[in-house]
């Protein structure tokens, strides 16, 4: 039987289940790591520093600069949109 006597509990029923959840997933999560590439191991595959693959996850992948293949499909809008623009007398 359990003591009644002392300072009342903090912790609900309901914060109890959370932390078994969260546990539980993290023990799931462990169990599922020695699966997963490290960032090491991904810039490796890629060719790329992991620095850079740090930098991708941190702006979540959104850069000013397109990416190199339609680098030249960008290029030629602009180049199109400022023709248009210094024909109409804007620039």
């Amino acid at each position: 039987m359990k003591s009644t006597l002392g300072r009342p509990r903090s912790v609900t029923d309901e914060h109890v289940t959370a932390i078994l959840q969260w546990h539980a997933q993290i023990l799931a999560w462990r169990a599922q790591r020695s699966t997963l590439k490290t960032k090491r191991q991904l810039a490796k595959e890629l060719g790329i520093t992991p620095s850079a693959v740090s930098h991708v996850i941190a702006c979540h992948g959104q850069f000013k600069q397109p990416s190199p293949e339609k680098r030249t499909v960008e290029l030629t809008h602009r180049r199109t949109r400022l023709s248009r623009l210094r024909s109409r007398g804007y620039l």
